[in-house]
């Protein structure tokens, strides 16, 4: 079963001590539970429980690069639920972090893409364009919209074989089997340093 982690942006580094802070003797309102479930100078690990949920919710916050990051492995919408109550708690801002379609591209370099979403296609009369394939990168097509549009989204074989989707609004999605943490682990340390990279 397919899952996903979606990432965002709670500001400068230093604002890990706020959430570490507020945080520390869980949170509870209404809806959700947050709890702490491992803190070290540089990152939290918790999860959200969710009323009437029966799996809790992986979250990682973290300094990476003068940033404070958060990664709550969930689909969007329960993903921004969580994101939005952890923010709530510590006084900060969670904005959703964003992958840039030529990173997203940069990503796709020597790997088998299966499908790619193309977005602000330079084509009249089309805003979208999808491809699905066992080999989409290896057509001509594919290298054509890749000068005339923008990536949103695209699925490919890691240099594992892991079956990975990523989105320009940062949503990834593990197709092969896997669990939250490592799906975490896997973001923090091959998707967010081409992320944070000047291009």
């Amino acid at each position: 079963m397919p899952i996903a982690c979606k990432v965002y942006e709670l500001g400068e580094s230093g604002k890990l001590a706020l959430l570490r802070e507020a945080l520390r003797d869980g949170v509870e309102a209404a809806d959700m539970k947050l709890t702490l479930t491992e803190a070290t100078s540089l990152s939290l690990r918790g999860v959200a429980e969710l009323v009437g949920r029966r799996r809790s919710v992986v979250f990682e916050a973290f300094s990476f690069r003068g940033k404070l990051y958060l990664i709550v492995a969930a689909g969007k919408k329960l993903a921004r639920k969580v994101a939005a109550r952890i923010a709530e708690a510590a006084g900060v801002d969670a904005r959703e972090a964003e992958l840039a379609s030529r990173k997203i591209s940069r990503l796709c370099e020597g790997r088998v893409v299966k499908l790619v979403v193309f977005g602000m296609v330079k084509v009249p009369g089309l805003r979208r364009v999808m491809f699905a394939g066992d080999a989409v990168s290896d057509t001509d097509i594919f290298k054509d919209f890749s000068r005339l549009g923008e990536v949103k989204y695209v699925v490919f074989e890691d240099e594992s074989g892991a079956l990975l989707g990523v989105s320009d609004s940062f949503s990834v999605v593990m197709f092969s089997k896997s669990t939250e943490e490592e799906l975490i682990e896997l973001v923090k340390e091959k998707l967010l340093p081409l992320a944070a990279e000047e291009l």
